[in-house]
């Protein structure tokens, strides 16, 4: 029989190679392979985007990129943050097909889904973090910007309380970002095991059973694998439009 809970935990959990250099243990696990692949993927693709060619592939790629860096631009940067995000435009451009690709690595045979791992998307959120910070600090000077955790106007006895609070929401802000992302990859990932497997218990409970449940099984199995390529794209976005929206947030504060 086949163990249901193994299975699932092979596909999710992270695996440690155990490379050691001498005495010396090198963190290598299959998430930071995958991470390694997507990066120089992703490397690959922003320079096909950027050369200038004349053959049509090169055209093709160069139209792509100009469209997608648009679409960041206007769909995005821009509005959550207004024409002072501009600047910022490369980053968000990075994070959204880093994202992206990630979540699509998982739909992959024997690629895991490294949005899945906390880790992966707390180091994320924490990178849109800083940036929010910086851009408060940027646009409004250290001393601004801690003044922004005060709404104007607020009574001087309230302002003990209210700083505090101010934090913690910018804290929690970024913690959601983290947990949004992880919990849908990763719950996603487990439905689409756990569908696939009952095709495999079922038939080996019964041939005749398994026979007649590995259709509807296999219909909804692709229906759940399109819906989590849907998933994918939608959870990128919206990762990438809140961080916008949040530095957007700092920036614009009054």
């Amino acid at each position: 029989m086949i163990e249901v809970s193994e299975t699932i935990a092979h596909h999710i959990l992270d695996h440690d190679f155990g490379v050691m250099v001498g005495t010396l243990h090198l963190p290598l696990t299959v998430h930071t392979v995958t991470m390694f692949c997507i990066s120089v993927v992703l490397l690959g693709v922003g320079m096909l985007m950027a050369r200038r060619g004349k053959s049509v592939f090169s055209r093709l790629m160069s139209t792509i990129g100009e469209e997608y860096v648009g679409f960041m631009r206007d769909g995005i940067v821009v509005p959550g943050m207004g024409q002072e995000g501009r600047p910022f435009l490369s980053y968000f451009c990075t994070l959204f097909l880093f994202i992206l690709f990630s979540n699509l690595a998982g739909l992959i045979p024997e690629v895991k889904t490294i949005t899945s791992n906390i880790a992966v998307t707390g180091a994320l959120a924490l990178c849109s973090g800083v940036l929010i910070v910086y851009c408060g600090i940027k646009f409004h000077g250290v001393v601004g910007f801690i003044k922004t955790f005060v709404p104007g106007g607020t009574p001087w006895w309230l302002v003990p309380l209210i700083f505090p609070l101010e934090v913690i929401s910018l804290i929690i802000r970024v913690c959601v970002l983290a947990i949004r992302l992880f919990a849908n990859m990763l719950s996603g990932h487990m439905v689409l095991l756990s569908l696939l497997l009952i095709i495999f218990i079922i038939g080996q409970m019964s041939k005749i059973a398994g026979t007649g449940a590995a259709i509807p099984a296999m219909g909804l199995e692709i229906f759940m694998t399109c819906l989590e390529l849907l998933v994918a794209f939608l959870q990128a976005y919206v990762f990438t439009l809140l961080t916008s929206i949040y530095a957007g947030l700092v920036i614009h504060s009054h």
